[in-house]
């Protein structure tokens, strides 16, 4: 008997421990199903937080990084972030400039130039080349969305004559504007706007940046306030063919990099003042007197007569009037202004 009560009180022991296990467990599930529900209100209104209407859209994007670099192994200079203070910047007009960007500086335009390298050089450059690639790729998706910004881009490597009487810089060509900008590495990236009678670089950066960050950068100087003579139609002048005799246009191409539509219709083409290098009353030039529609991304010729023929063998999209007797000669510059009066493109001859 003894032996049948010990066995059967210690068959009840294990039936009530079996017992208090079932509950411990039901404790646990309720708690955990308590921290889930809690877990996920959290989650929900952290999702729903509005973004900060002064940022550009593409900040709240991750920041991408260039392919096959580690970003823990690039080398980046002190400018990569965001300038806390403006730099003031005045453009030595004595020393050799590229053309195009003395014209825009003239003209008080909202401005970016980038210097970058593309060459391979794996000894004096260890962080690599697609860095370049990647900011220099970015640049070149993002200046179509802001039209009012001067966008120059320069190869390190072709600084044209430097120190050479009688030698003007070819389109490409940088001269002394990286000296007088202080580029270190590339790519660099300057963005320099007008601020009273001077001018400032309001961000700088060396290095590798990702696209969000310049995205908000020219977001930032598209909203800085100027006077300028600057068009919002963003196309540009890719090539002035001269006619044989007598320093005319025989025709000139302009691409839309724009996201709409644009008609060239009333669009001009003026010589700049070789000392100013600005559009000044009474300039000589030639008006777009056809209606061309020029879709996104695509590029027309527009000619002194219809049958001509351009250098991609395509005849052209249009006529303009006068220009027949211009006197241009090479390291002329030539402006292209909309139907308001508005330089949209520069270009030398």
């Amino acid at each position: 008997m003894p032996d049948l009560r010990r066995a059967a009180g210690e068959k009840s022991i294990r039936r009530k421990r079996k017992g208090g296990s079932h509950a411990g467990i039901g404790v646990h599930l309720v708690l955990i199903l308590g921290c889930l529900l809690l877990l996920a209100g959290c989650g929900g209104d952290e999702s729903q937080a509005p973004v900060t209407p002064s940022q550009s859209p593409e900040t709240t994007a991750p920041a991408d990084t260039p392919e096959s670099t580690p970003t823990e192994n690039i080398e980046v200079g002190e400018g990569q972030a965001e300038a806390t203070m403006d730099t003031p910047f005045k453009l030595n007009t004595d020393q050799p400039v590229p053309p195009n960007f003395e014209e825009a500086y003239g003209r008080r335009a909202r401005i970016v130039v980038q210097f970058y390298k593309l060459d391979e050089d794996s000894l004096s450059y260890p962080q690599g080349l697609s860095v370049d690639r990647k900011v220099n790729k970015s640049i070149e998706r993002l200046s179509s969305r802001y039209p009012t910004i001067e966008f120059f881009s320069y190869g390190i490597a072709d600084p044209g004559p430097i120190g050479e009487e009688d030698e003007s810089l070819q389109p490409g060509e940088y001269g002394t504007l990286p000296a007088q900008l202080g580029v270190g590495i590339t790519p660099f990236v300057a963005m320099l706007a007008p601020s009273g009678d001077e001018y400032v670089v309001t961000n700088l950066f060396e290095g590798y940046v990702p696209r969000p960050v310049l995205s908000q950068a020219l977001f930032d100087l598209a909203a800085v306030q100027v006077e300028d003579n600057t068009s919002d139609v963003n196309v540009t002048l890719d090539q002035v063919q001269t006619t044989d005799e007598g320093g005319g246009i025989e025709f000139f191409s302009v691409q839309n990099r724009g996201v709409e539509p644009v008609n060239l219709q009333g669009f001009t083409l003026k010589v700049l003042d070789p000392e100013t290098a600005q559009v000044t009353p009474g300039a000589p030039g030639v008006t777009i007197n056809s209606d061309i529609k020029v879709e996104k991304g695509q590029s027309v010729s527009i000619g002194r007569v219809p049958d001509i023929v351009d250098d991609e063998g395509k005849r052209v999209a249009g006529t303009f009037e006068g220009g027949t007797s211009l006197d241009l000669a090479p390291g002329d510059q030539i402006a292209l202004l909309d139907s308001g009066g508005a330089v949209a493109s520069t270009i030398s001859i």
